[in-house]
């Protein structure tokens, strides 16, 4: 019968099996008293009424359990996920070149990803761009609120991005792309498409209290890495002072 009516995948006692048998007990109790009666010569009419007693007693019994089980099931279910979460949480941490909050490239992870594509685009002459996308008003949310902002912009800034190109949080609040085989003409483009779409799709929590400023400018070959981070930085600087909030920087 367990095997019928109870599905137990850790080994706990049945609660099905156990009610049936709290039923069969309680009726057996309650048949011994109808015989006692009936020997007895007493009223013999109520055993209808036992059983129904008993049969009640083990739906309270039944009900009682199922619901223990579910409150126990559920509180399981939610420390489950929050160590899944922990766990994630864990993996990113311990990931050197990833940014925990948006699991993007970090500064050391985007470092070494310039490096590389510098000694390409020096080596054989590719060309390559960089943009540094910073972020103003986070210091007016409430922390939560910050992290769920930049969260957000590390999607909609990695949905605006070609597949070759890169992302990451370079600083706090400063974003930073690598767009490979990028001249300053395509550069251009990606720095107005990566506003329209940070604008376009802020959410209410940060809308009115957040801005951002983007500057982007062109790796020449011979430079070092100083002076492309000096001048994307100054570039971003200066998207302040722009109408549309987009600086594009030549050397």
């Amino acid at each position: 019968m367990n095997n019928l009516n109870c599905r137990n995948s850790n080994g706990s006692s049945c609660i099905l099996s156990f009610v049936l048998r709290v039923i069969l007990l309680v009726a057996a109790a309650e048949l011994a008293a109808y015989i006692y009666h009936a020997i007895a010569g007493a009223d013999a009419s109520q055993l209808p009424a036992s059983l129904l007693r008993g049969l009640v007693i083990g739906i309270g019994i039944f009900i009682l359990f199922r619901r223990r089980k579910s409150a126990h099931a559920e509180t399981e279910s939610k420390e489950n996920e929050a160590v899944v979460a922990d766990k994630d949480d864990n993996v990113f941490n311990q990931l050197p070149n990833i940014d925990a909050l948006t699991r993007t490239s970090n500064e050391r992870g985007l470092t070494i990803s310039i490096l590389e594509l510098m000694a390409l685009a020096d080596r054989y002459g590719h060309k390559l761009s960089i943009g540094m996308i910073k972020v103003d008003g986070l210091d007016t949310l409430e922390r939560s609120a910050a992290d769920d902002a930049m969260i957000n912009m590390a999607g909609l800034m990695t949905e605006s991005l070609r597949l070759p190109d890169r992302i990451g949080r370079f600083r706090d609040d400063v974003f930073m792309v690598l767009l490979p085989e990028s001249d300053l003409e395509g550069a251009a483009i990606v720095a107005y498409r990566l506003r329209e779409n940070l604008e376009q799709n802020k959410t209410e929590a940060y809308a009115e209290k957040v801005s951002v400023w983007i500057g982007m400018t062109e790796f020449h070959r011979g430079e070092d890495l100083q002076s492309l981070l000096d001048r994307v930085e100054s570039a971003a600087d200066q998207s302040r002072s722009e109408e549309n909030g987009v600086c594009i920087m030549q050397l």
